[in-house]
């Protein structure tokens, strides 16, 4: 017999159209886990960058925060400081005075699919036990920021996020310790269940 380098046409068609069912079987189920893991890394990202910006006020004796926003459908958030000592402000972030010291952290980079609020038809249950949340997604103030002071209080917030199918991810900030929390949920549950940070 004789003996030949290499595959022939066929040998590399069959080894291809293996492959290709093996992916196309696999694929489903990397989305699933995929989905799986964004919310608690978003929470976990979330959670991170809260702590940082409490640091970073006690330290700089200024206060620090999130400003969540939306643009083009898409919600970022980025870490601001006072600039002028009257407290974070979105009029003062918009004119300059509280300066970006970071920068915007897209939420659909961290969880694929990802958005502020809760959808309407869910009811999903408050956390605090009282009721049905609305679908504002968001109980930050009136002005979507995350704030922490110079002696290490926050602003008490809980932003909500949905991946639009079935989970919700809660981050809530207590304001007198600035102790930071997330909660998931799902569609079915009857209450919330903490994910550990």
């Amino acid at each position: 017999m004789r003996r030949t380098d290499g595959f022939t046409v066929m040998e590399l068609l069959a080894v291809l159209a293996i492959l290709g069912i093996l992916l196309a079987i696999t694929a489903p189920d990397l989305f699933v886990v995929r989905r799986q893991v964004d919310m608690p890394r978003l929470a976990r990202q979330i959670a991170k960058d809260a702590q940082l910006c409490r640091q970073e006020a006690l330290v700089s004796l200024r206060n620090i925060g999130l400003v969540f926003y939306e643009n083009q459908g898409r919600w970022a958030y980025r870490m601001v400081e006072d600039g002028n000592y009257n407290g974070i402000l979105r009029k003062d972030f918009l004119a300059g005075r509280d300066r970006a010291i970071g920068p915007a952290v897209w939420v659909e980079f961290l969880s694929a699919g990802t958005r502020v609020g809760v959808p309407p038809s869910w009811e999903a249950p408050d956390p605090a036990g009282t009721g049905v949340l609305s679908d504002d997604g968001y109980r930050l103030g009136n002005s979507n920021i995350m704030s922490f002071s110079k002696f290490g209080h926050a602003t008490p917030c809980s932003i909500y996020f949905n991946d639009g199918r079935e989970r919700m991810l809660a981050i809530r900030i207590n304001g007198q310790t600035g102790r930071i929390r997330a909660l998931e949920w799902r569609r079915g549950w009857r209450a919330w269940k903490e994910i550990t940070l």
